[in-house]
């Protein structure tokens, strides 16, 4: 039996460690713009099922939930919110922004 040595465990992916691979600023912000993306149309999909009536909140909840998720990827990554690319923590700000927007403008849950 072999003696457990911690220094042959694998690294972090690379999804989870930002300074694995240092990338460009462009490709940082197309990927981040790409997530947000891939959110917002998974958060639409799943709002689809449920009733007309219900689907514009569902939305919005579904929304707050991403952005809850990358929040909670912004504080794994360790990233800073105030650098010149595009991180976890813009793509949140964006999905939080669209959930105030939408549940502003839909002003009140319906009753029935």
């Amino acid at each position: 039996m072999t003696a457990l040595d911690p220094r042959d465990w694998p690294g972090l992916p690379d999804w989870l460690d930002p300074h694995e691979r240092r990338r460009s600023p462009q490709e940082a912000n197309r990927e981040v713009l790409e997530r947000c993306c891939m959110s917002v149309a998974f958060c639409l999909c799943f709002a689809a099922i449920a009733p007309v009536r219900l689907m514009p909140f569902v939305f919005a909840g579904l929304l707050f939930l991403a952005g809850i998720a990358s929040v909670s990827l912004a504080v794994l990554r360790g990233e800073r919110p105030l650098v010149t690319h595009l991180t976890a923590w813009d793509e949140a700000a964006f999905l939080f922004t669209a959930t105030l927007g939408l549940r502003l403008w839909l002003e009140r849950f319906p009753a029935e």
